[in-house]
């Protein structure tokens, strides 16, 4: 029998376990929970997570795929919306602009001339401020990452006017 140790002041068995040791259902194939187990399982989780501690969190009978824990719940804040900045920069007519400002400058940062490395296409004119400029050819540029960060309209700069 193993011995014991003590842990603020109370003695406590020392583990039954062995490094390296994986348990009982080590090489076994666990039985699988009867469907009378499964629905009074079910039933628990559910009064579980709409009792009085729960309902700031989640939405009463909403559903949500993606967490099989709270199946059937969405988080307070979820909007179900992806932002337009982000579905613009997804689309396809986007991607088009990129690949043009890419083979009219020759996959060759304008600033300092080097190919071959991480190549960003830059408006001119900003993103955000300019939307109906998103799309045009003549309002874009190649920069490397390096030269990119030294513009004007890099990240938040356009925004906030910090340069």
């Amino acid at each position: 029998m193993p011995g014991t140790y003590t842990v603020c002041g109370s003695s406590m068995p020392k583990s039954l376990f062995k490094k390296g040791h994986s348990g009982y259902w080590a090489g076994k194939s666990r039985p699988s929970p009867s469907e009378e187990t499964r629905k009074k399982r079910s039933e628990s989780m559910k009064k579980y997570l709409l009792n009085n501690e729960h309902k700031g969190i989640f939405k009463k009978g909403q559903e949500c795929k993606s967490t099989p824990f709270y199946k059937g719940m969405i988080p307070w804040n979820y909007s179900g919306k992806t932002p337009e900045s982000k579905r613009i920069r997804n689309s396809k007519e986007y991607q088009l602009w990129r690949k043009a400002i890419f083979e009219r400058d020759d996959y060759t940062c304008v600033w300092c001339g080097v190919r071959g490395c991480y190549l960003e296409a830059d408006h001119i004119k900003s993103f955000s401020l300019f939307p109906e400029l998103r799309f045009a050819i003549d309002n874009g540029r190649t920069l490397c990452r390096e030269c990119h960060k030294k513009t004007d309209n890099y990240g938040w700069k356009a925004r906030w006017g910090k340069k």
